[in-house]
């Protein structure tokens, strides 16, 4: 695990300069806040990976450090661009061209037969408790403090936060400090007996939004809590769908959190993909609609309606 310090003047810098240097998996230790500057630490469980991004960065450099070598690089670019605009034939134009056949055509051909007005969720946060869920590194906890800016700068709204995002390390600090630097109240949330002890003093908000922990598969007593709290008649339950991961991941996750009715998507982390294929394919494969999109870790900003990202993309209005 690899450990560094960070002394910055707010927090979307820090976490921006955290993920860019230690991986989106990257875990907050510690936030301390000292003469207006924040000092944080933070840790990446991914060292083998980045030993290995590192080694293949280096032979690329050392491979096309040369102008001849650029200019290979150039006519192999040249070479695939002839492949795509041509009708070559040949075993690897064909394994293309299947691939592109089984994986990307049926997705574009099924959001072509979407109707994307009704994948848009028009009225979302009205329930009393908000229960966002999601995956570990889904921007699940950054996703609840822009929820709680919208709530209470935009809506006006008398708003608390919840955590139970106590198992990672880290996991609740961050937000405990936008929850403090908003002025709005926060709970920590271990057990059952804890939702108890707080219920008079969540009375007098009108909305709470919960953070719950990423990893539950293999805590029970967890899974029970979330399942008791999600199903309350005055619950709006949330789930946070990162567009950075691959469609298999994105279907076990969506498959998995659903039995804890889910009532509508965030889709997380649209401004770090590379095309739109994220996107069609979770609109073309599940019932759910998408209440809001986020491009970006800056709070209370990059976040929007859904509509403002699919109204640019397909071009439908909003209601």
């Amino acid at each position: 695990m690899k450990m560094k310090k960070y002394l910055v003047d707010n927090l979307q810098k820090g976490w921006m300069l955290i993920r860019e240097e230690l991986g989106e998996n990257a875990i907050i230790l510690s936030i301390k806040e000292t003469e207006g500057s924040f000092e944080i630490l933070a840790a990446s469980p991914e060292k083998k990976k980045t030993e290995i991004k590192d080694k293949l960065f280096e032979q690329f450099k050392s491979k096309f450090s040369r102008k001849e070598d650029i200019s290979s690089l150039e006519k192999i670019i040249n070479l695939l661009i002839k492949i795509k605009d041509s009708k070559l034939s040949g075993k690897f134009l064909s394994e293309i061209q299947d691939e592109i056949s089984d994986i990307y055509l049926p997705i574009i051909e099924k959001i072509n037969s979407v109707d994307v007005l009704t994948k848009i969720e028009t009225n979302p946060l009205r329930k009393k408790f908000i229960n966002v869920l999601g995956n570990v590194s889904s921007g699940k906890s950054t996703t609840v403090a822009k929820l709680a800016a919208i709530l209470k700068f935009n809506r006006e709204k008398k708003i608390a936060v919840a955590s139970f995002d106590f198992y990672k390390i880290g996991g609740s600090e961050s937000l405990k400090t936008f929850a403090e630097i908003m002025q709005i109240p926060f709970f920590m949330i271990k057990d059952e007996k804890d939702l108890i002890m707080y219920k008079d003093s969540f009375e007098e908000f009108e909305h709470i939004l919960f953070d719950t922990p990423g990893n539950i598969k293999d805590l029970d007593e967890v899974e029970k809590l979330l399942t008791f709290i999600t199903s309350s008649p005055q619950a709006e339950n949330i789930l946070t769908v990162p567009l950075t991961k691959k469609e298999s991941l994105i279907n076990k996750d969506i498959n998995y959190f659903s039995k804890f009715r889910i009532h509508h998507l965030i889709l997380t982390k649209i401004d770090e993909i590379e095309n739109q294929i994220p996107l069609y394919f979770v609109l073309s494969n599940y019932d759910y609609k998408i209440s809001y999109i986020t491009n970006g870790l800056n709070v209370p900003k990059d976040i929007v309606e859904s509509y403002q990202v699919l109204n640019g993309i397909f071009e439908v209005e909003s209601r």
